[in-house]
């Protein structure tokens, strides 16, 4: 009987002790929206810059280049003899105001056009003094100009540019991503209409092969790498912290990037997902992690800014952090 006593009054003393525990272990695992750790993120960004550089490399935009000011061109006359009965080639710069003087034909718009463009024109003009006229362009120097590649890129800055460049290839040239940044490049250019601006998607540019999103870059754009969105996974998880929106993520994946919940503490049907709505509020999205792992419920996506929590388990971590403790010999004073 004194034994039970003992425990009863040990308990009852006890208590007040562990719920102040209790309240600041939950303290401590509040959401605390810690810095990125760059060596969790989903996917590395290498990977990326790899696949950046590897399509660069592949990338021709020679038949759709426009000729500009400055551009130095060579057109071949093949039905006009030059010395040693060769057809005459004739180097001409393209003016600032994007014209060519060429013989027998005079001024000629250049400027704006392909290659194949300005050859379609040249044999129409050529008509009116041969017959059947055979004319090539081929650009020997061309002109550069400056782009401005700005925000979570390796080398920001301006950059100066010879010739024609696509986007990846101006990527490339700024030494690729850097560890914070996200996957859409927003592109801005002035047009008669006033400035645009372009989101493309990077995965499906480098990853997925769209090379339709490839565009061409032209004098005075301004690329901007955004940094990547974040999400945050707290509570009672292995490595809680904040991590880079790097692609789609799910609930589980995220759960899994933080190192997966600490089994000994935590209470995975507590989890609740924390979202930011447009007013500034946060709903509190009860996650259902059984039912999602047995197929019953939709691993939903994470958006930017949310806030995984799971919640610690009381009896868990008494056990853990208490009772443990007193099966090592820790003596409860009796009252």
């Amino acid at each position: 009987m004194r034994v039970n006593h003992e425990l009863r009054c040990g308990a009852r003393a006890v208590a007040p002790v562990v719920v102040a525990l209790l309240a600041a272990a939950c303290a401590a695992h509040r959401p605390t929206l810690a810095g990125v750790d760059a060596n969790s993120t989903p996917r590395p960004i290498s990977t990326l810059n790899q696949q950046i550089v590897s399509a660069a490399a592949t990338s021709s935009v020679a038949t759709d280049y426009n000729i500009g000011a400055e551009d130095l061109l060579e057109v071949t006359l093949f039905d006009i003899q030059a010395e040693k009965g060769e057809p005459q080639r004739v180097p001409v710069r393209v003016s600032q105001s994007g014209v060519v003087n060429l013989p027998l034909v005079g001024r000629v718009q250049a400027g704006g056009l392909t290659v194949e463009r300005l050859e379609e024109s040249l044999r129409e003009r050529y008509k009116r003094f041969i017959r059947d006229p055979q004319v090539t362009v081929f650009v020997k120097e061309y002109r550069s100009y400056r782009v401005s590649v700005v925000g979570y890129v390796e080398k920001a800055g301006i950059i100066e540019i010879s010739g024609e460049k696509t986007l990846l290839e101006v990527l490339a040239l700024a030494g690729g991503l850097n560890k914070e940044a996200g996957k859409t490049v927003q592109l801005t250019r002035q047009t008669a209409e006033g400035g645009r601006t372009f989101v493309i998607d990077l995965d499906r540019l480098a990853r997925g092969g769209d090379t339709r999103l490839n565009v061409p870059i032209r004098s005075g754009d301004i690329v901007n790498v955004p940094k990547a969105g974040v999400f945050y996974v707290e509570g009672s998880v292995k490595k809680p912290g904040a991590y880079p929106l790097l692609e789609e993520v799910t609930i589980t994946q995220a759960l899994a990037t933080a190192g997966g919940a600490d089994e000994s503490l935590s209470k995975l049907s507590g989890t609740t997902l924390f979202r930011k709505l447009p007013n500034g509020d946060r709903e509190a999205i009860p996650i259902q992690l059984a039912a999602i792992r047995a197929g019953k419920a939709n691993d939903i996506l994470i958006a930017e800014n949310d806030v995984i929590l799971v919640p610690m388990s009381g009896v868990k971590w008494l056990v853990d952090r208490f009772i443990g403790s007193i099966g090592m010999g820790l003596a409860i004073p009796a009252f």
